[in-house]
């Protein structure tokens, strides 16, 4: 049987794939990763070995794990959107700027993530 963190990281990087690769069919490969990645935010950080996921469950209501979500998917997109645009106007296009993307918007979204529920990581 496959456990609740691996199928939540599995819907996450479904989520970030599709809207990518839908996205990218009308704007530049960096924006779309950018927001694909903020598509998949909410189930990624959940995914963490660091987070004790049944405690942050037990502990916080659903409106409170959207909201830690949504913040986390929103510091994902506008970081994302700004290395993004970063990279693009300084010349940068293909992996180098899909690099920038990833590497900073994951990193956002983690750290917002984590400065929420900074109590339930181990």
């Amino acid at each position: 049987m496959v456990s609740r963190r691996t199928l939540e990281f599995l819907v996450g990087v479904v989520a970030a794939a599709t809207v990518t690769g839908g996205l990218s069919l009308y704007v530049a490969t960096p924006y779309a990763l950018a927001v694909g990645l903020a598509a998949g935010t909410p189930s990624l950080v959940r995914t963490s070995a660091r987070l004790d996921l049944d405690a942050y469950d037990a502990a916080t209501s659903s409106t409170e794990q959207v909201v830690d979500g949504t913040v986390a998917a929103g510091s994902t997109l506008v970081v994302g959107l700004a290395a993004a645009s970063l990279a693009l106007s300084n010349g940068y296009d293909g992996p180098v700027a899909a690099a920038a993307v990833a590497a900073l918007g994951v990193l956002a979204g983690q750290v917002a993530f984590y400065a929420r529920s900074r109590e339930f990581t181990e």
